[in-house]
């Protein structure tokens, strides 16, 4: 196991995690930015030993905020297995839905001599300075990895449905004829490709068209 030691790596070395359940809109990472500006990095980016982001996806975004930064913090878990990494995943962004002492809050709020100006706005200021009393976390997700579970097997379904219905050639090519003179042509390269491919029709076509793809 490394020590678990912030070092410098460069932003673009960074890999944003595909599922990540946690969105960050573009409020939010300003605000991030500003934060970073004003008081420094206070907290590391955690990745795995490839760079794949384990927490800290809105702070590489707000890293990429003109003007951009070249470096950043960085504790590599290169400790974890892939599952071990997705646990860890999953729960730093559970823990950050947590209770608030609400009168603490407002104590610190009011004897704080430090500008908040851009980090929060003057309602979300109003909001906490207000009596909270206790958060209800109750809408929040409380299983993530299950979320993210359905989401795929939905993106899934929503794939195969629309692999499998019929489009129209004119849609994928853009035009739907073409001069008399040329038709000679594109018939000569049908029967071509349906020479090669062994199919005929449309599904040669598909199949010339992969080839020729993964070729290039």
């Amino acid at each position: 196991m490394s020590e678990l030691k912030p070092q410098l790596k460069p932003v673009a070395w960074l890999k944003p995690y595909a599922a990540n359940a946690k969105i960050h809109d573009d409020k939010q990472v300003a605000k991030i930015r500003q934060s970073i500006d004003k008081f420094g990095w206070t907290t590391a980016i955690v990745t795995e030993a490839d760079g794949t982001i384990i927490a800290g996806h809105g702070r590489r975004l707000a890293a990429l905020i003109e003007p951009p930064l070249s470096h950043v913090p960085v504790v590599i878990r290169d400790d974890l297995t892939p599952e071990e990494a997705k646990a860890l995943r999953l729960a730093d962004n559970r823990v950050a839905i947590s209770e608030i002492d609400a009168r603490l809050l407002q104590e610190e709020l009011a004897s704080l001599e430090v500008s908040l100006e851009g980090i929060f706005d003057d309602k979300e200021l109003d909001f906490m300075k207000a009596d909270l009393g206790e958060i209800n976390d109750a809408p929040f997700v409380e299983d993530l990895e299950a979320v993210v579970r359905d989401a795929a097997v939905s993106a899934a379904k929503s794939v195969e449905t629309t692999d499998a219905r019929d489009v129209k050639l004119e849609k994928v090519f853009g035009f739907r004829s073409i001069a008399g003179r040329d038709e000679k042509h594109l018939a000569r390269f049908l029967a071509t490709i349906e020479e090669q491919t062994g199919l005929t029709g449309a599904q040669a076509l598909v199949e010339h068209a992969k080839a020729v793809c993964a070729a290039a």
